[in-house]
């Protein structure tokens, strides 16, 4: 019988080695915070099997998404091979993660990592399996001019990229692709701000505690970039989503800062952001930071919506057809 335990020592080993790309030798740090230093041990235990020395630092939990991580992990940052911020929120769209990775240190974001979500089967997916159709799918962003995303709940948002470059997130990182997020696999963009109009009707999860997997939708309006409504047959919904966003105090949170498009076929959405954002078939957009991921909206915050069953086309290109690709390897 295989133990549980066993098995997340496995899932971590694959995150190090294979989406981490780490060997023997190299500087590995780990970042945790309150939540997540229970998971240390078996980090150190994988680590010691692939023959690194570990560093680990323990920093304050965030009370969001994007919030930077202080300067003594920002300096430790710059002085490793491989990060890997194992906290509660997300630091990928921080300066602290865009200095590391412009210096060619290679960053595993792993926010909200539980025993639980090791024991997923999404987290030991062959993320270079994926690699040919992500690639293709950033590509065909960053050669376009506008995206139009719909479903059969009522969503039609489209928006322009002209310029924009699009990010191949594979879910693992080497010397051509410095940050993943594993079991998150998407391609993804950021809208020119303040060019996106529609309606989003999120039926999928919103990435954060507050709200996670929706068992009604929300319903976003966009006008000239920004959320204008929230609405939802659920009011607390209502009241959750505009209390995110007011208690950031900077009208830049409002703005539609990505367009993502999941890519992991083994990922379920579960209310975790990783699995959500990288399931096979659904389609997420992010509102706030993207400044340190091609786009021009610099806030210390960022959050993402997720629906389920996503048709999206690429200027006249069908990407995805009620949650099917329509492109190959």
């Amino acid at each position: 019988m295989i133990e549980y335990k066993d098995v997340k020592l496995s899932a971590i080993h694959h995150l190090l080695s294979h989406c981490g790309n780490l060997v023997s030798g190299e500087r590995l740090l780990l970042l945790v915070d309150e939540t997540t230093k229970d998971l240390v041990v078996m980090f150190e235990q994988a680590a010691k099997t692939i023959g690194v020395d570990i560093k680990i630092l323990e920093i304050d939990v965030a009370d969001r998404h994007g919030k930077e991580p202080g300067e003594e992990a920002a300096t430790s940052m710059e002085k490793t091979d491989l990060v890997v911020g194992l906290t509660k929120m997300s630091i990928a769209h921080t300066r602290a993660r865009q200095n590391l990775c412009s210096q060619g240190g290679r960053y595993l974001s792993l926010p909200g990592y539980s025993e639980s979500l090791l024991l997923d089967p999404c987290i030991i997916a062959d993320y270079r399996n994926q690699y040919t159709i992500t690639k293709a799918i950033s590509d065909a962003l960053s050669s376009g001019s506008a995206v139009r995303v719909t479903t059969a709940l009522g969503t039609d948002m489209h928006f322009g990229i002209v310029g924009r470059n699009g990010n191949c997130c594979p879910g693992f990182v080497d010397a051509n692709n410095l940050m993943g997020s594993p079991p998150d696999i998407e391609a993804n963009i950021s809208p020119i701000e303040y060019e996106s109009n529609g309606i989003a009707v999120i039926d999928g999860s919103v990435a954060c505690d507050e709200i996670g997997l929706l068992d009604v939708p929300i319903t976003l309006t966009i006008a000239d970039g920004r959320i204008v409504n929230v609405q939802s047959t659920r009011m607390n919904y209502v009241t959750k989503v505009n209390n995110l966003f007011k208690r950031i105090n900077n009208s830049k949170a409002y703005v539609l800062a990505e367009c993502g498009i999941g890519l992991n076929p083994l990922a379920q959405l579960t209310g975790n952001m990783l699995t959500d954002e990288g399931a096979l078939g659904c389609v997420h957009f992010g509102f706030g930071s993207n400044s340190t991921v091609g786009g021009s909206n610099d806030v210390p915050f960022h959050v993402d919506f997720i629906l389920r069953d996503a048709s999206l086309w690429i200027d006249d290109r069908q990407i995805l057809d009620a949650g099917k690709l329509c492109l190959t390897h």
